[in-house]
Parts: C-alpha cells; sequence; structure tokens
C-alpha cells in the first residue's frame, strides 16, 4: 500500500474558521448551510478528532473548502 499523507486536523481547522469568518457567517449559519448541527461546527473549528468524517465533508463543501482538504 502506498504512503498517503493524512491531511493535518489542526490546519483544516484553521482554514475552516478562517474562512468562516472571513465568509461573514455565524457558526449556526454555517451549521444550517450544511446540514448539521452548530456543536458540530464549533468540534471541527477546534480540531476535535471525535466528528464523523461526512460531518466535517459537509462543513468543508459549505466553506469551498472540500478540495483544499484532500491536498488536491
Amino acid at each position: 500500500m502506498a504512503d498517503v499523507k493524512l491531511p493535518d486536523l489542526k490546519a483544516i481547522a484553521a482554514q475552516a474558521l478562517e474562512r468562516r469568518k472571513r465568509s461573514g457567517l455565524s457558526q449556526k449559519a454555517l451549521a444550517d448551510l450544511a446540514g448539521v448541527g452548530h456543536v458540530t461546527v464549533i468540534a471541527l473549528e477546534r480540531g476535535d478528532g471525535n466528528l464523523r468524517l461526512e460531518n466535517a465533508w459537509r462543513i468543508l463543501a459549505a466553506l469551498g473548502l472540500a478540495e483544499e482538504a484532500t491536498g488536491r
């Protein structure tokens, strides 16, 4: 199996927080856009590893960061 470099969760969290603030979105507004609870947005922005990948992906997609998070 080839070595796969996973993206750094703390870096993704920082990007998500910065993008949300730059977009002028509250955590609640972002959660509504992504179809997740606002606690999930808080968890992602803290870099909490105890987060469902599907929900993290929804948040990143709502912010336009999904492709950046994969390093592509």
